[in-house]
C-alpha cells in the first residue's frame, strides 16, 4: 500500500470524510476533510486501483468516469 493510501486509511479510521476532487487518467485526488464541518484539511494523490470503490459508483451526472 502506499504512503498516500495509508494516510486516507488512517484519515477514515479517524472518522475524516473523504472525497474525490479530480481524476485525471489512472491518478485520483482525494480531499481529506473534517468530520464535523467538511472542511477541506490536505489532500492526496492515489492510484486509482488503490480505491476499487471508485469503479461501482454511477458517474456523476454530465462527467464520464
Amino acid at each position: 500500500m502506499s504512503p498516500a493510501r495509508d494516510a486516507l486509511d488512517r484519515w477514515i479510521a479517524s472518522g475524516g470524510q473523504w472525497d474525490v476532487v479530480a481524476e485525471q487518467g489512472d491518478r485520483v485526488t482525494v480531499a481529506l476533510c473534517t468530520c464535523g464541518g467538511g472542511e477541506e484539511m490536505d489532500r492526496v494523490v492515489l492510484d486509482r486501483a488503490e480505491l476499487p470503490i471508485l469503479d461501482q459508483r454511477p458517474a456523476p451526472p454530465g462527467r464520464p468516469l
